[in-house]
């Protein structure tokens, strides 16, 4: 994640991860919608599928394609 400029944001302990988009995706994001993606705390990601639509809506195929090549 933070390959793509999300960087950490967490307030608690816990399993999961909260990340914050960078400002380019942050500034395009439109009512009701989460400014954070949650990601579980493991060596590999095993919900990678969620990961992927949350990052869809946040950004588009882009942010998807860039998050890809980083796999």
């Amino acid at each position: 994640m933070m390959k793509l400029g999300f960087y950490l944001c967490n307030k608690r302990h816990g399993r999961h991860d909260k990340y914050c988009p960078p400002f380019s995706v942050a500034s395009q994001l439109v009512g009701d919608q989460p400014r954070f993606i949650t990601v579980p705390r493991y060596n590999e990601l095993h919900c990678q599928n969620e990961i992927i639509s949350e990052l869809k809506v946040m950004g588009g195929d882009d942010l998807v394609t860039k998050f890809k090549s980083f796999l």
